[in-house]
């Protein structure tokens, strides 16, 4: 929507997860009750089948995708019905089959609705031109009359440094970012929101607690810093928002909290050659996983064996029994420093591939 808005290496998952999980239970639940009282949903069911779709919407998904989850999860509750009813009886389903064509179009209407509105939100005309500036900045395109005029319309100064800013607020909808945006623009910042996070520009003496005072919030900056290398560090900020969000942290989000995560995500070639060469052996030898799950798990306790038997949990002779035989597979030896180091990489490449791709 924004041109040339420099966007993250990392694909942030986490609110798609939860946003499918929400659309498949209100579907089940709408389709379960209208098939056994044989009452169409009220306007209250139906206002929350709106909001989960404009959740849908403001965690990126496009409306097809939504429609496709809808259209699936008609179909295995359709399926559980044939499976749980005798072939004889099969006669008494047309009306239940008659339910979920009509949910469909209803969930068709209302997802087109929820999509609709959800774009209208974000094309707002301040979004919109602060989305339309900041694109231009970061992409170092010369300033245009244009670029002026929405700069002036923005309260917005250009400048030699900037600070650049991603922020995202723990639970927060789209709404919410959106007026978190406008708070910023009202402070001279230059903020858009896009879905579930708000990034942009600021002043290097910019005083970022009257403005997230009483909100849980991820934020991530950066110190003043030359148009020609604002895309790259605006990339690096929405990495390390998806970060603290994969783990949970929360607050003023520091570049050296992830350096091991932020390294591997810039060197994806290497980061896969680490994941190779500690996990590969033993993923091919030890179908169970078992072996692969506890290195992982000694990396998470910093290889402090006691902690981690109670971590499994498995009677100490039991961690010392795989460990030998992580170590006979692997040819690693977790008494060296580096290859301790090694573990550890793959550890957090490996997990974060995981929560990435499910």
């Amino acid at each position: 929507m924004f041109p040339a808005a420099p966007a993250g290496r990392l694909g942030d998952d986490t609110c798609q997860a939860v946003s499918w999980e929400n659309m498949i239970r209100r579907s089940v639940e709408l389709i379960s009750h209208w098939m056994a009282s044989g009452v169409r949903p009220g306007q209250y069911t139906l206002s929350e089948l709106y909001e989960t779709a404009r959740a849908v919407a403001g965690s990126g998904l496009a409306a097809e995708d939504a429609f496709r989850v809808c259209s699936a999860t008609a179909r295995a509750l359709w399926g559980v019905l044939l499976r749980s009813v005798p072939a004889e009886d099969w006669g008494c389903l047309p009306p239940h089959m008659d339910v979920l064509w009509a949910y469909l179009d209803i969930a068709s209407r209302t997802i087109k609705r929820a999509f609709d509105d959800h774009r209208e939100l974000l094309s707002s005309s301040d979004n919109y031109r602060a989305g339309t500036l900041f694109g231009r900045i970061c992409d170092r395109s010369p300033a245009t009359i244009e670029d002026h005029d929405r700069a002036d319309r923005l309260g917005f100064r250009f400048a030699e440094f900037y600070s650049p800013f991603v922020v995202a607020i723990v639970g927060g909808s789209a709404a919410s970012h959106s007026y978190l945006a406008a708070r910023l623009r009202a402070t001279g910042a230059l903020a858009y929101a896009e879905g579930r996070r708000v990034a942009g520009l600021t002043g290097p003496d910019f005083d970022w607690r009257t403005i997230l005072d009483g909100h849980s919030v991820s934020l991530a900056t950066y110190p003043p810093t030359r148009q020609d290398s604002l895309a790259e560090a605006v990339s690096e900020l929405h990495d390390l928002v998806t970060l603290a969000a994969r783990s949970g942290h929360q607050g003023r989000i520091h570049p050296e909290d992830f350096l091991a995560e932020m390294f591997l995500t810039n060197s994806p070639r290497l980061a896969e050659r680490i994941l190779e060469r500690v996990f590969g052996r033993l993923e091919d030898q030890d179908d169970s996983g078992v072996l692969s799950a506890t290195l992982t798990c000694l990396a998470a306790n910093g290889f402090d064996r006691a902690a981690t038997a109670s971590a499994l949990p498995v009677h100490r002779n039991t961690l010392l029994y795989r460990i030998n035989r992580i170590e006979k597979l692997s040819g690693i030896d977790l008494d060296r420093h580096t290859h301790r180091e090694l573990v550890r990489l793959a550890a957090i490449w490996k997990d974060g591939r995981i929560s990435q791709f499910g």
